[in-house]
């Protein structure tokens, strides 16, 4: 067939030059490439980068048709990935040459150069530095291109060992160094010298402790993040935070937001690096700021938390109010929902269970109830009993009470294994003494608490009144709330078979118990130790005493 297209439009193949010839010949189309870490660079400005390549190229004679710029993004940490560098690679059939102003502008890491090098060899293109006078076309000065390459990554591995040495220092005074603020913080200027140091924002940190303290009384973070939103408190915010310490324009609020900032050890005042705190010569965490909560609360806050995410716990939304409180009466098991006829039922699936074990049927025949009936007696007896009793929140009197102390360094001697034996750190010739060191120091400093706590005053509990009442927590609860609140109040269901020809729900089928009477037969009938839960009741009621 005959190619009828005009040969003005055809599009003409590139020729490529051989190898061996040097990067200088005239005519040649260039693309020009700059890349700046960081805008205060004033050595190797990009106006500076620009204007070296672009005399470079006019004095050869070559034709600059694309400048692609990558500002404020690090060489060393992105690789290849800088959206400036992709541009170039991804039209290289356009270019005979690549044009930058030094090798380190162009890759921080030898395998990284040597990368780009391969990439364009294959494609027939050429390399030019405007600053470096090195053929790249050449044997010989590809080799001095990769040892040039080599002090660059090497420069660039000392940089960031100085900025991080320089940055923990001053995170050891106290200081600011600059990033994203931990929410309930505020940047002020530093009242012991020069620099910046975080103080408590007053504001967020009553925030802070107004959150906590719904958690404590069992408010679900659906509905605390939901009441936030609604009320229009100003949110931590995502990553647009500005390192200046300023905070984004976000008032959403969601339980993801809540989970970080209360597991957040910030909130006790300990210094973060890489997401974990920085440690004290003792192996203990560094705290050099004021903390927005005190041990105590803390601790209790994660174990609440844990126990929400906790095996056999774990809730869903929307989940159904009398899920893990229903009961077979025949067969002990967990009564689940199911859809008959548009309406919500509860069901024993133990039959079913038993078929899927040992392939035989086993003696339960499923009973079933309509769920909103047996929601509305549950709840009925529920209010009737703790409805108007005031909900109290268990404080315990530390006095002479060292457990905070003997958890965290118990958590710091876990930490500081993992750090050596999962992240591979302490590492060098000194490595193993240092670790050696902090690790007798941290397991002295257990061993004294754990002694000064055989001889101290045992600990009591107080209950504090909230001010509310169990139905005023129920009115406003959403589902998995008032599920948490029957859950904590020790509620468990038993649900005997109906009778025959029986068309609506019979409640007296319905054997309702609460309390430590409730929690026990819950144990039981999940299998649990049922002797752990009478000492731990026998225990609270010693404490109260």
């Amino acid at each position: 067939m005959t190619d009828t297209t005009p040969a003005t439009a055809r599009a003409m193949p590139r020729a490529r030059r051989p190898k061996g010839v040097a990067a200088n010949a005239p005519g040649m189309r260039a693309a020009v490439y700059v890349r700046l870490s960081r805008e205060t660079e004033e050595s190797t400005s990009p106006e500076r980068q620009r204007a070296a390549c672009e005399a470079l190229c006019q004095a050869r004679g070559w034709q600059v048709i694309a400048v692609e710029e990558d500002i404020d993004v690090s060489g060393y940490s992105r690789g290849l990935d800088r959206p400036g560098l992709q541009r170039i690679l991804a039209r290289l059939a356009e270019f005979d040459v690549i044009v930058f102003f030094k090798i380190d502008r162009l890759a921080r890491s030898t395998v990284d150069f040597a990368e780009i090098m391969k990439i364009t060899q294959n494609e027939g293109v050429a390399l030019a530095s405007a600053s470096e006078p090195l053929d790249l076309t050449s044997s010989m000065g590809r080799a001095m291109a990769k040892v040039i390459a080599v002090f660059a990554e090497l420069e660039s591995d000392t940089i960031g060992m100085r900025v991080s040495n320089a940055h923990e220092h001053l995170r050891r005074e106290g200081r600011w160094t600059g990033g994203r603020v931990p929410y309930g913080y505020q940047v002020a200027p530093n009242p012991d010298g020069p620099g910046r140091v975080l103080v408590v924002n007053p504001e967020e940190a009553k925030t802070v402790r107004e959150i906590v303290g719904r958690v404590l009384e069992k408010d679900s973070l659906m509905k605390i993040a939901t009441d936030l939103t609604k009320a229009g408190v100003p949110s931590p915010g995502h990553s647009s935070r500005q390192t200046s310490g300023k905070r984004t324009d976000s008032k959403q609020w969601y339980t993801t937001t809540l989970k970080s900032l209360l597991t957040n050890p910030q909130l006790l005042g300990q210094v973060i690096e890489d997401g974990k705190p920085i440690l004290r010569t003792d192996g203990l965490p560094l705290v050099t700021r004021p903390p927005i909560l005190d041990m105590d609360t803390w601790h209790a806050l994660q174990d609440e938390l844990k126990r929400r995410t906790g095996a056999g716990e774990r809730r869903r939304h929307n989940t159904a109010l009398l899920r893990a409180v229903l009961y077979c009466g025949v067969c002990a098991s967990r009564m689940y929902t199911y859809t008959s006829k548009g309406r919500l039922r509860y069901r024993c699936i133990g039959r079913l269970k038993q078929r899927q074990r040992t392939g035989e049927q086993g003696g339960c025949y499923g009973p079933s109830v309509p769920a909103e009936h047996t929601e509305e007696h549950v709840t009925g007896q529920f209010l009737e009993k703790f409805g108007s009793l005031q909900v109290v929140r268990m404080v315990e009197h530390v006095g002479e009470d060292f457990r905070p102390q003997i958890r965290q360094a118990e958590e710091a001697l876990s930490d500081l294994e993992k750090d050596r034996y999962e992240r591979g750190l302490f590492k060098g010739d000194d490595g193993a003494k240092r670790y050696a060191d902090q690790y007798a120091k941290l397991e002295d400093r257990l061993a004294s608490l754990k002694e000064k706590q055989r001889n101290a005053k045992p600990a009591g509990m107080e209950a504090v009144p909230t001010g509310r009442t169990f139905g005023e927590l129920w009115k406003a609860a959403d589902v998995e709330g008032k599920r948490d609140l029957l859950l904590e109040a020790g509620a468990y269901v038993e649900v005997a078979p109906a009778k025959r020809g029986a068309q609506r729900l019979d409640t007296s089928r319905l054997a309702v118990f609460f309390g430590e009477d409730g929690k026990i037969r819950r144990a039981d009938a999940d299998g649990k130790d049922v002797e752990e839960v009478i000492r731990e009741a026998v225990a609270r009621d010693l404490e109260m005493t």
